[in-house]
Formats: C-alpha cells, sequence, structure tokens
C-alpha cells in the first residue's frame, strides 16, 4: 500500500511524504531528494524505525548529512571535480574541500522529484539537464521503491542522450537498535580487500587486503570494536569512510544486539561504502543527531572511478538505458 500525506513547504513549494507500507515494513520517502525520512520494521516489542531522519526539509539540509537522500548524477568523490571523457575535459562544481561529492551543490539530494503511478511501487524521476553541475548529456533518472515482503527494492534507470558517468546511490543512516550510538551494532561486510585513501578521502588507486586490519568485517564483530585504533587509514576517514570491494552481489549484514533486527544489503555494484556516521549532525527527528549516532552502506561504483583506469567504469553510452538496484532485506528476531 501506499499513502501520501504532507510534509512541509520549501522554497513556496509542497513537499510531500510516501509510505510504502505492508505488515512487515513501513517506509516514508519525501518528493524532495527523494529521501528515506524512516524506516520501520515489525518486531515482537512492536515497530522499531532504525533510519535516521528529519521532521523539515531545512532540517534535512541544514544537517548537510545528505541523510537517505537518493544521490546523483554521480554518488561519492571526484578528484578535482575534473575528469576526460572522450577526449574533453570536464570541470564540475566543488563542494567537498578540492573535490566534487555526491553530484555537487545542487545534485539529487536537493531536487523535486516527480512521483509517477506505477502499481505497487513508488516511481520518482527527474530531469538531470545538460551542463548541470558541470557534466554533459540530458539525463533522464527513475528510482523506484518497492516492498516485496521484508524486502525494500530500490532500482535505479538513466539515459543520457551522450556518454556520460551515472552512480547512483542511497545514502540511508542505519541505527540497527533505533536508537543510541553504533558501536555495539554487528556488521559483517563481504569484501576481502578495500580502496586505499589519501587524506582527502580520495583513492589511490589501490586495493588493500582487508586481514590483519581494522577494515575486516568478512565475520560479525561490533562497530566500535576497531574504529579508534592507531590507523593512518582510520584516521583518515575519522572512523570508517571507506570503499570495500565485494566479492559478490552480497554485500553485508548488519544485526542490532537489542532490537533482534537483521539488515541483508544486496546489489549488482561493485562497491559499498561504509560510513560511520562520524561527521553526523544538525535537528533530527527525535531530537539532537550526535556523530556515529547511524552508520551508511552506500552501495556504488568506487570512488574517483572516472579518473581511475583499474576502477570498474561508471559511464554510460549515449541513448543506452542502464539500471542498477539495491536490496534491503529485514528480518526481526523472535524474542
Amino acid at each position: 500500500m501506499i499513502t501520501k500525506s504532507f510534509f512541509d513547504n520549501y522554497n513556496g513549494r509542497q513537499v510531500s511524504i510516501y509510505e510504502l507500507s505492508n505488515d512487515k515494513l513501513k517506509v516514508g520517502i519525501t518528493d524532495f531528494g527523494a529521501a528515506i525520512q524512516y524506516l520501520k520494521v515489525a518486531a515482537e516489542s512492536g515497530w522499531r524505525d532504525i533510519c535516521l531522519g528529519f521532521n523539515s526539509t531545512e532540517e534535512y539540509l541544514a544537517s548537510g548529512t545528505y541523510c537517505g537522500a537518493t544521490i546523483g548524477r554521480v554518488g561519492n568523490r571526484i578528484k578535482n571535480g575534473a575528469f576526460t571523457l572522450n577526449g574533453k575535459r570536464y570541470q564540475l562544481t566543488i563542494n567537498d574541500g578540492n573535490n566534487h561529492l555526491h553530484g555537487g551543490l545542487e545534485g539529487y539530494d536537493r531536487q523535486f522529484f516527480e512521483v509517477l503511478p506505477d502499481g505497487d511501487s513508488l516511481k520518482m524521476t527527474y530531469f538531470d539537464r545538460d551542463k548541470s553541475q558541470g557534466y554533459d548529456g540530458n539525463l533522464q533518472f527513475s528510482v523506484a521503491f518497492t516492498l516485496v515482503g521484508s524486502s525494500l527494492e530500490i532500482k535505479y534507470t538513466a539515459v543520457s542522450d551522450c556518454d556520460t558517468p551515472f552512480n547512483p546511490t542511497c545514502h540511508a543512516y542505519f541505527n540497527m537498535d533505533g536508537s543510541g550510538d553504533i558501536y555495539g551494532n554487528l556488521l559483517c561486510i563481504y569484501a576481502r580487500k578495500f580502496t586505499l585513501i589519501d587524506g582527502e578521502l580520495i583513492p589511490t588507486g589501490q586495493l588493500a587486503e582487508v586481514e590483519g586490519t581494522p577494515f575486516d568485517f568478512t565475520k560479525f564483530k561490533e562497530i566500535g570494536r576497531d574504529i579508534s585504533e592507531d590507523n593512518e587509514q582510520l584516521k583518515f576517514g575519522s572512523g570508517y569512510d571507506h570503499n570495500f570491494v565485494l566479492d559478490g552481489g552480497h554485500a553485508a549484514t548488519a544485526y542490532g544486539q537489542e532490537s533482534g533486527i537483521k539488515l541483508d544489503v544486496y546489489t549488482d555494484m561493485p562497491g559499498v561504502q561504509f560510513y560511520s556516521g562520524n561527521f553526523v549532525k544538525g535537528v533530527g527527528k527525535n531530537g539532537q543527531l550526535r556523530p556515529r549516532q547511524g552508520f551508511c552502506l552506500e552501495p556504488q561504483f568506487f570512488p574517483d572511478a572516472v579518473n581511475e583506469p583499474s576502477f570498474k567504469s561508471p559511464v554510460i553510452k549515449a541513448g543506452e538505458e542502464v539500471s542498477h538496484y539495491i536490496r534491503y532485506e529485514f528480518q526481526a528476531d523472535k524474542k
């Protein structure tokens, strides 16, 4: 079932929130930023909201967290906001130190989406115009949210009239217990390697083995166990803010030890960014937000892939319709 209700007004326009619901999940998504504002799982103790969110668009934007948003045209960082494609040099908007982050100053997280009826799916579309944020090509983008049993499935589709990079993702922040910090949340990431970063969080092009490092999540461990270790990569990220090289389509599993809620993440993209919410701030739907109150698992092409030939390319060809998916699958323990 999908219902629509008033969220707030922003820039003279009404922002609506759409709820997808069944007997296992309730998900609220605004048509500004196609952003998840809550995700409630049916547990034995009742409905448990395990996503950070906001009560207003102004608070969402003021936080600078991209919380819950649909990210595009290109998620994560592009070094110096520049790349060369088909012999042409592109300069994008700069919004993260010297770099381009999550689509730039006016990425998809800051756009109104059109909502189209699509059966049991909530389909939102956005027309990303040529030269927006420095990218070439008129790109027609859509994101479809669908509940299938205990899963939330997200499908991204794009077609452009010229070659362009395309790397969408979902920037939901999870707290598997619904409140407090995330240090006690258990996490497993199905990756034996991760991409090393420099002091600006840009991949160096080198892949490192996770074994024997704080980045080894190949078996369940608490997020907080190794987060304060004396490690150069952790210092660069002020915690975890790294791309993991996925071994397959099952990206990660997270578990709330208090709630008994488990999350499995699946995708067809080659990497997943694990961000431990090191700079979470602002006023959220339940009051003041604090660092490491939520974490992100963002399926993606590797950061700065447009500039690193050894990484899988996110470039799509003119006229070719391309789709990618993320599936969040939930399970609640019976206590």
